[in-house]
């Protein structure tokens, strides 16, 4: 090839370079942008109350009992009873509820955090307690754990026979790190408790429950429509639409391994729960984020294109119009993510699309030489637009779809190139050189 050539093909492969670079930093300031904005819904969650874990009840006696020591030194062995404490948490036989989540939108700027209200009422049975020969116990309470207090509203506990008790703020011992307690007197811990449990708490993006008992039954049902199920146990039945949700949970101590679930446990968290998080499934920096890596695609494709007309049509294009295209293209995913943050990414994708296209179509046409001509190339970065879009829009099929968009744009290069004779362009630039 001629010298002319070589160079032109150099300087495309810098130029790409250079627009490569500005697309990677479109992607660095989307990754600022979500950073501010989880910041910001961090703040609002340290302010209001953050994701919530609750298990309860658990029935909490404190005792002692007698333990002898025997101790041994150079006069000999003897004996030493010392109190030792027993204290221990149990587990209650059964926990049914039903609740709801109402979700609440905060801002702080142009930035959202969902926030929600879970009114829960809940009937749980504890078991009796007998203690041993030698046991004397000190104090008794239902626990109930709560990970973030600051959360908690309203809270009333009663007994099936309709007679309140009375709630304190806090846990005892080292029960539960955080939550609240129900004294009990000693003589309640003679026969089951039947409880009913009416609890307001507030927290942000999820919400956590703790299988504690050994048969777990919960209903949760909000308006939210988009909830993502997580944990460690799916809802046996779930309905999802676009006017909310509604979730069932049925576990038993054969799944989360009865009181292993108290040995294992972290202060008030748990590692076996189930839960729902309320997610924002049309994330802008998200799916911005997931554009500007098609980036250099659309850098080396407007190059690309613009070098194969320049070939084809024998109608020269400087490197300096090379550049200001490519920044056109840049352009195109910086307007995204300014956009998005405001008008919704979809509004925001055809503004910006409709933008870039527009100003490409006129400036081409100082290219190309004709209204008609600019008006094709204007179709033809619409299409791939569009086709990004799709990409976008089908995440389960985007592989599939990407291959076959390159696999046409490659054939169709290969066609219109098939009667180009590349040894005799570089021929004729050398000539003319």
């Amino acid at each position: 090839m001629g010298k002319l050539l070589n160079t032109k093909l150099f300087a495309l492969a810098l130029l790409a370079l250079i627009l490569i670079f500005a697309v990677s930093q479109v992607a660095w300031k989307v990754a600022e942008r979500r950073a501010t904005r989880d910041s910001v819904v961090q703040t609002i969650a340290d302010q209001y109350a953050r994701e919530q874990q609750l298990v309860g009840p658990l029935l909490w006696v404190k005792c002692r009992e007698p333990q002898t020591l025997v101790e041994t030194d150079e006069h000999g062995s003897r004996r030493r009873t010392v109190e030792h404490d027993c204290s221990r948490l149990i587990r209650p036989e059964s926990v049914t509820g039903q609740g709801t989540l109402g979700v609440l939108e905060r801002y702080r700027g142009i930035y959202r955090a969902n926030i929600y209200s879970a009114a829960l009422h809940l009937q749980a049975v504890t078991p009796a307690f007998q203690p041993g020969p030698e046991q004397t116990i000190e104090s008794a309470a239902l626990v109930f754990g709560v990970s973030d207090p600051r959360g908690i509203k309203s809270v009333r506990v009663g007994t099936a026979d309709g007679r309140d008790l009375e709630t304190r703020p806090g846990t005892p011992g080292k029960a539960i790190d955080s939550g609240f307690q129900v004294p009990l007197d000693l003589t309640e811990l003679n026969q089951p408790m039947k409880l009913t449990v009416q609890l307001d708490v507030g927290g942000s993006g999820r919400f956590d429950w703790v299988p504690i008992a050994a048969r777990n039954d919960l209903e949760l049902k909000s308006t939210w429509p988009h909830p993502s199920f997580d944990g460690r146990f799916l809802p046996e039945q779930r309905e999802v639409g676009s006017k909310g949700f509604s979730a069932r949970w049925q576990v038993s101590d054969f799944a989360t391994g009865g009181d292993k679930m108290l040995a294992e446990r972290n202060g008030t968290t748990f590692a076996d729960s189930f839960g729902v998080s309320l997610i924002d499934p049309v994330d802008a920096y998200t799916q911005t984020d997931r554009a500007v890596r098609y980036g250099f695609l659309f850098v080396l494709l407007t190059l690309g294109g613009f070098f194969l007309f320049e070939m084809v049509k024998k109608k020269p294009v400087h490197p300096l119009q090379y550049l200001l295209i490519g920044f056109a293209v840049v352009l195109f995913f910086l307007l995204l993510l300014a956009l998005s943050e405001h008008i919704g990414f979809l509004s925001a994708y055809l503004a910006a699309a409709g933008a870039c296209v527009a100003m490409i179509a006129a400036y081409g046409r100082s290219l190309v030489g004709s209204w008609t001509g600019a008006a094709v190339l204007g179709g033809g970065y619409a299409l791939l637009y569009a086709g990004l879009y799709m990409l976008l829009a089908s995440e389960d099929y985007a592989l599939l779809m990407g291959a076959w968009l390159i696999f046409g744009l490659l054939a169709l290069t290969m066609w219109l190139t098939r009667k180009l004779d590349w040894s005799a362009i570089g021929r004729a630039e050398s000539g003319k050189a």
